[in-house]
């Protein structure tokens, strides 16, 4: 052991030193020692119990400076590793921290909404528990020698020593005899039955560093012998839950598995449960949904497969069809390959409305026609398009020349046979997913300026501007009184349909680092607050800094005209552009769930609908957490693209979900 490695070791550093430790060796072999360091004398979470180990939080307990990240590969502050390094006399090493931990912020506020070079992925479950990792040493070991296959070596080694520290762990604490049996077979060995293989995937989720959980119903049936484990289920999203780890799809082909699971999640935060929805779909998948939803989890959420497939095969028509149907959104539910894709999610997320604000007070005085108005208003979003993609494809260069990630290059296809790392293009797939933000803000306020200073004519430019600024009173409620998006309205949902195909498809064109494009998406979780912080007073009736719409439904307020008129305008947009996906968020009464919210969902995904998030949490319990949070605890409510403890998010958001409109 060489003096880096004591003294990182001594000040409870394992990833510092490990990163340092062989300073001559090439940044994918540093960061896997790094890794393995990590796994060799992190301090583990305690066994409580139960049929699954590891568990608890990842990092439970455990804080040091450099630790691993499954989105950029390691975290912390390199800033206070140099020092450390110049306190103990390593000062000389300090240059090789340069670039190499946290990527830069490289996408430039305000088009920052909701990520800036993230990156959520699924590690191929299945194969490690089919195959076991033995397979992948033969794998690894059959690559010409050198800093890859030796890092990738480091990993393997890593994940046994860790294994069998866990292993320790459950022993010392007389664990069920049937938990030990199974630590000591996999990952490393093929799982025998269905238990075995929930054990490989609980234990697989933590080594990848709690992300995502994948693919559950469809890659766990084939072990599956009629026994019931729904409760193992609920265990192991409760280790999900604790980690706050995200997304994992059901379907499309249902199976005794998907009730399960469905099961299992009733009234819990997460996994971000995705259903698969066809024609087809089996009644008792249908029923087991809606009694989550109703619980108040807002769990699950739908999405229209066949479209899905449609539009994912229309923006990558080379990819083959077996391969989209490991379609899984990651993350919130940034649509990628389960097992076989590299997906940044979020890259980017461009403020709409932040663009709208400034062109329209530039511009507006000078535009001759509604038109021209427009047409111009879509060159500037074209502008912040190209600038983003080549932000992207900036961080994409330096990511690949710097922070390679060696536990996904190990964990997902083909980057072992491509002997190309994760983050330079090493997985079979890779593609970008950039948020679009603020756009029904944009349309209502498009169709405002368009009623009142184009067509009616009522107010001047600069007078429409100075009200605007004023945020008179009269003013906006003439605002809110114009046509709007979300009542069926034709005119509204034209031009809703013209301003999303165009916007939704602005980047198609360009070319991305190492894969495949870039794919659209509106998923706004709980950014819209953040985003609308940034913006002025706008014409669709907002005030400045208030939060923007929070999905791709109406304004909170103007889905005047009922839940059918609402889903009809959604349909209207062009929302198979958006398929790195598209949220709608909907709230319904409880009482009407059961009855009202199939056809409502069938209704919507026929005439083009691609999903829909439903909260079914009353007014009257949310306005009552507001004022005594300490008896909602697990009070849960859907935000966009996934679940959150109602007390978990801010006081303005928590208002904002209240004033959703409750379709009855």
């Amino acid at each position: 052991m060489n003096k880096i490695i004591e003294t990182f070791l001594k000040i409870n550093e394992p990833y510092a030193g490990g990163f340092l430790e062989f300073p001559e060796r090439g940044r994918f072999y540093r960061y896997a020692r790094a890794q393995r360091r990590y796994w060799e004398f992190m301090e583990l979470t305690p066994y409580r119990g139960g049929n699954l180990y590891p568990n608890g939080g990842l990092h439970e307990g455990y804080e040091t400076i450099m630790q691993p990240s499954y989105s950029y590969t390691c975290s912390g502050d390199p800033e206070n590793v140099k020092k450390l390094l110049r306190e103990n006399g390593l000062g000389e090493y300090a240059e090789l921290l340069n670039g190499q931990f946290i990527s830069p912020k490289w996408v430039s506020p305000p088009h920052d909404v909701g990520g800036n070079g993230y990156t959520h992925s699924h590690p191929n479950y299945k194969r490690v528990a089919k195959e076991g990792l033995d397979s992948y040493i033969a794998r690894i070991n059959a690559l010409p020698g050198g800093d890859f296959k030796e890092g990738l070596l480091e990993i393997t080694d890593g994940i046994h020593i860790l294994r069998e520290r866990f292993l320790a762990a459950v022993k010392s604490k007389n664990a069920p005899e049937k938990l030990i049996r199974a630590l000591e077979k996999v990952p490393f060995s093929p799982a025998g039955d269905l238990y075995e293989a929930i054990v490989a995937w609980n234990f697989m989720y933590y080594v990848d560093g709690c992300d995502n959980p994948g693919r559950l119903d469809a890659e766990l049936i084939e072990y599956h012998n009629g026994e019931d484990m729904t409760e193992i289920f609920r265990e192991f999203f409760s280790n999900v839950d604790m980690c706050g780890g995200w997304s994992s799809a059901l379907g499309p082909c249902c199976n005794a598995l998907t009730l399960q699971i469905l099961k299992a999640a009733k009234g819990m935060r997460r996994p971000a449960l995705e259903l698969r929805v066809t024609e087809s779909m089996p009644d008792d998948i249908w029923e087991a949904a809606i009694e989550d939803i109703e619980s108040g989890c807002g769990q699950p959420a739908f999405y229209n497969e066949p479209l899905y497939q449609s539009a994912l095969a229309k923006r990558f028509p080379d990819i083959p069809k077996e391969d989209l149907l490991q379609f899984n959104g990651g993350g919130c539910t940034e649509t990628m390959l389960a097992g076989i894709s590299h997906v940044g999610s979020l890259d980017a997320g461009i403020n709409l409305a932040a663009i709208f604000e400034k062109y329209l007070r530039e511009n507006l005085p000078f535009a001759e026609s509604f038109e021209e108005f427009y047409r111009k208003l879509l060159g500037e979003i074209y502008k912040t398009g190209e600038k983003t993609a080549r932000e992207i494809n900036e961080l994409y260069a330096h990511r690949a020349e710097h922070i390679p990630h060696p536990v996904r290059t190990l964990l997902i296809d083909d980057c072992i046979g491509n002997q190309k790392d994760f983050n330079a293009g090493g997985a079979r797939y890779n593609w970008s997913v950039v948020n679009f933000a603020g756009t029904i803000n944009v349309i209502d306020s498009l169709l405002a300026v368009k009623s009142l200073v184009f067509d009616k004519k009522k107010y001047a430019a600069e007078k429409f501007l100075e009200l605007l600024d004023r945020e008179d009173a009269e003013f906006y409620s003439e605002l809110r009184r114009c046509p709007c998006f979300g009542v069926d309205d034709l005119e509204a949902d034209e031009l809703a349909a013209d301003f999303s195909g165009k916007i939704f498809g602005c980047l198609d064109e360009y070319e991305l680092f190492g894969g495949e494009g870039f794919v659209s998406s509106s998923i706004q979780f709980v950014t819209y607050t953040g985003a609308g912080e940034r913006v002025g007073s706008t014409p669709d009736g907002r005030r400045k800094g208030e939060p923007l719409c929070d999905s791709l439904g109406a304004i909170h307020g103007k889905d005047s005209r009922g839940p059918t008129a609402l889903l009809n305008s959604v349909a209207k947009l062009k929302l198979s552009k958006a398929v790195g996906t598209p949220v709608v968020n909907f709230r319904i009464q409880k009482n009407a769930a059961k009855t009202a919210l199939r056809p409502l969902i069938m209704g919507f995904f026929a005439q083009g609908g691609m999903q829909l998030q439903v909260n079914c949490v009353s007014r009257e319990d949310m306005e009552d957490a507001l004022l005594h949070p300490e008896k909602h605890g697990n009070l849960i409510v859907r935000t966009g693209g996934y679940s959150e403890y109602f007390n978990n998010l801010s006081d303005l958001q928590k208002r904002t979900v209240i004033e959703r409109t409750e379709h009855e």
